[in-house]
């Protein structure tokens, strides 16, 4: 298979920090419950080459790519898929919800949703909206990672280190407290359940990124393979995909640490 350039050395890096943050994004819009229209504004030259430019970073197969867009050509069966799999319900073949994969005690639960919830709240995302999923959801999950790593950007390039502290912290206990704790789990529930279909790259896509971000901050992912729990959680809410609660501006104030012009206006239509 053919590879990406060398990444840079430093796992940390600006350029390879950015790349995770567009990537997390790319993947929660894969697993999100979006149209195929959707789909197809992720499939536009543009957006390609922001995610070759990200896979380059951090070294990634360039043929995971190509079958990445290879699907998003296809978006009926991408969508079709998503929804065999993942379902419209908590339990589904391949649960999207960090919960489902413990099989804790009650309070036990409550306590994990509690922390997610701290962790939005702590970074301002709202606890509901146009966009609400629960907070322990895949989509929701990736995408504030993204906005972590895009806020460690806007800290270093503000020559603020306490707040780029901050973030690393967060991104650090977040992913060794939930999402790499079950992600892999889930990512290899998904590749298994159709091997050769529309969501494989999509699989491994998460896999190596998330083996990436753990690497970076000195973490193992957690195991390939967890049972599910026995029983279904209550539902509740966050709003995902929502502005991000900065001190003095939205959007705006993560210029030059953007998304990618081309991958952001793809994710810029509201989700149903």
């Amino acid at each position: 298979m053919t590879t990406s350039p060398i990444a840079d050395a430093d796992p940390l890096a600006p350029r390879r920090t950015l790349a995770r943050a567009r990537l997390a994004r790319f993947l929660a819009e894969l697993l999100a419950d979006v149209p195929p229209t959707s789909l197809d504004k992720l499939a536009a030259p543009e957006v390609r080459a922001e995610i070759d430019d990200a896979f380059a970073a951090l070294g990634f197969e360039t043929a995971l790519a190509d079958s990445l867009f290879d699907q998003l050509r296809r978006p009926d069966a991408l969508v079709a898929a998503r929804a065999r799999h993942l379902g419209h319900t908590v339990r589904s073949a391949c649960p999207a919800y960090e919960l489902e994969y413990s099989r804790a005690e009650v309070f036990q639960q409550a306590a994990s949703l509690a922390d997610l919830a701290g962790f939005y709240a702590a970074f301002g995302y709202a606890p509901a909206g146009p966009l609400a999923e629960r907070p322990d959801h895949l989509v929701a999950e990736c995408e504030f990672l993204a906005d972590l790593a895009l806020r460690q950007l806007l800290a270093a390039h503000r020559a603020a280190p306490q707040a780029v502290e901050i973030c690393l912290a967060a991104q650090r206990r977040y992913l060794a407290d939930h999402a790499a704790r079950w992600m892999p789990a889930f990512f290899e529930r998904l590749r298994r359940a159709e091997p050769d279909g529309p969501l494989a790259p999509v699989a491994a896509l998460g896999q190596a990124l998330l083996a990436d971000w753990c690497s970076a901050f000195g973490l193992h992912p957690g195991p390939q393979w967890l049972e599910l729990r026995p029983v279904e959680a209550d539902d509740v809410s966050i709003s995902c995909g929502v502005p991000s609660a900065l001190d003095d501006s939205r959007t705006d104030a993560l210029i030059p640490f953007q998304l990618g012009q081309s991958l952001a206006a793809a994710l810029h239509e509201e989700r149903p």
